[in-house]
């Protein structure tokens, strides 16, 4: 004999399976595309008091699913971020550094020095009039965009490239710190 709960509710053990079905397509198909995709990050610190010197690490995090190969620094299509024009750009070996306009691109020489998923890149660097202050206030200084190979090799990951404090701006926050709690040290004595 025939299982009676099937055998009276064939249709909606169809829509149970087709929706689980369904929701197990979409789930792999998120999960693939996330895959696919180089997950860009990177910081910026700054040195020197005029020219600046600007120096730039990228990552690609451990759970990108392709590597980065070219990064088009201050830039997404049609907008250029930086608040002047670099006057130089530097980049770590096997990868070349050009200047478009108020912004630059890193490209890998070869897919060997590619940043793979889960590593990091340092050694980009570029040369600026503009201050620290004046990058800083610059509306989206940080957007840039992350290919898996040359630039355009697919659709971009566009992130933010984040600043690391200067050591001295360290310094002086760990002093001021340090001073806060030799204040309240003293105050818990006293009462």
């Amino acid at each position: 004999m025939k299982n009676p709960s099937l055998f009276v509710f064939p249709s909606l053990t169809r829509a149970a399976a087709g929706l689980l079905a369904g929701f197990l397509l979409a789930a792999g198909t998120v999960g693939s595309i996330h895959a696919q995709s180089q997950l860009g990050s990177g910081t910026i610190a700054s040195a020197g008091s005029g020219p600046y010197v600007y120096s730039l690490s990228f990552m690609d995090a451990p759970g990108a699913g392709s590597p980065i190969g070219s990064v088009w620094y201050a830039w997404i299509p049609g907008h250029f971020y930086l608040p002047g024009t670099p006057t130089a750009a530097f980049a770590p070996a096997g990868w070349a550094a050009t200047i478009s306009g108020d912004s630059i691109q890193f490209v890998a020489n070869s897919s060997a020095f590619d940043i793979l998923p889960g590593q990091s890149l340092s050694g980009f660097s570029y040369q600026a009039s503009f201050t620290p202050a004046q990058l800083a206030a610059a509306p989206n200084s940080g957007q840039s965009d992350a290919y898996s190979a040359g630039l355009f090799a697919d659709a971009g990951n566009i992130f933010t490239v984040q600043s690391v404090p200067e050591p001295s701006g360290q310094i002086l926050l760990l002093a001021a710190a340090a001073a806060l709690w030799v204040i309240r040290g003293r105050r818990r004595r006293t009462a």
